[in-house]
């Protein structure tokens, strides 16, 4: 299975890219924009997504690949992975199509098993 982890922070990435990285092939993103010309051009089961970013947020990045014409970007399950605990952003995320919402900082075990949870579904609406 492969991840795309999607935030601008370098610590983020790191501590998202070492806790996974025995579990999964990880490839990582600064931001939406970044994360966009990656998923055009390689395959991924999933995206971890920061929402705060510059150049394009999570938000925009997310309702970007869900109206994309690319099929296998447009039912990748997105995993929201931010600080923003504010109900409207995550509200925001969920109406641009992402599929969950986590805070940081992340308990790698829930995270794992999100991942899994969200992997399986894909799986059955193939």
């Amino acid at each position: 299975m492969k991840l795309l982890i999607v935030d601008d922070n370098p610590i983020n990435r790191k501590f998202l890219y070492y806790s996974l990285k025995k579990h999964y092939e990880l490839e990582t993103a600064n931001n939406g924009l970044e994360a966009l010309n990656i998923l055009n051009e390689q395959d991924f089961d999933v995206v971890l997504m920061d929402l705060s970013m510059p150049v394009m947020d999570g938000a925009e990045a997310t309702l970007l690949i869900r109206q994309s014409a690319c099929f296998r970007n447009k039912h990748i399950p997105i995993l929201f992975v931010t600080t923003n605990d504010f109900e409207h952003e995550r509200v925001r995320c969920l109406k641009n199509g992402g599929d969950d919402y986590l805070i940081k900082p992340i308990d790698i075990e829930e995270l794992l098993s999100k991942i899994e949870f969200h992997l399986h579904k894909k799986q059955e609406s193939l």
